[in-house]
């Protein structure tokens, strides 16, 4: 059996991360698991607009489970998700290691202008007004990867 890969997609909101990672799943005929597509699957809108944390974080817990299985059977999986922290990235790591999987960690970085360009042009009504109020305290949040994590940058 091939070793497997998973595929981590680093970056902030709009910077481009799903468009990539389905470029890329269709590329290395790899599984795409996005938990903001995932979450609508698992819990109604109310639920989510309501608590919109323990939606996601219960539905990425789910998606990581899943993940597994993919690479443990062999299946290249692209993990497409923000990953702000550098603890999920290390988690992904761990994952990667327990499932003998290689992994690919990418980094999408974007100009903080076309970020909020791209919020107010791509994002639900109801979503805008939230991200571009919280932006600046998210991109303080945000961790980007360090030199020891061998990651692709991309320009986007």
């Amino acid at each position: 059996m091939k070793k497997s890969t998973l595929y981590i997609i680093q970056g902030f909101i709009c910077a481009g991360k799903s468009t990539f990672s389905r470029k890329l799943s269709h590329e290395k005929n790899a599984v795409h698991l996005n938990p903001d597509e995932w979450v609508s699957k698992l819990f109604d809108k109310t639920q989510y607009m309501q608590n919109w944390n323990d939606c996601f974080e219960k539905t990425v817990s789910h998606l990581w489970c899943k993940t597994k299985e993919y690479l443990k059977s062999g299946q290249d999986v692209i993990f497409d998700m923000g990953f702000w922290y550098r603890k999920e990235r290390d988690y992904a790591r761990e994952v990667a290691k327990d499932c003998d999987a290689d992994m690919m960690h990418y980094y999408l970085k974007v100009p903080d202008d076309i970020l909020k360009e791209r919020i107010k042009a791509t994002r639900p009504p109801e979503w805008v007004k939230i991200h571009l109020e919280n932006f600046h305290l998210n991109k303080q949040r945000f961790e980007p990867p360090q030199p020891d994590e061998r990651v692709i940058i991309i320009n986007n």
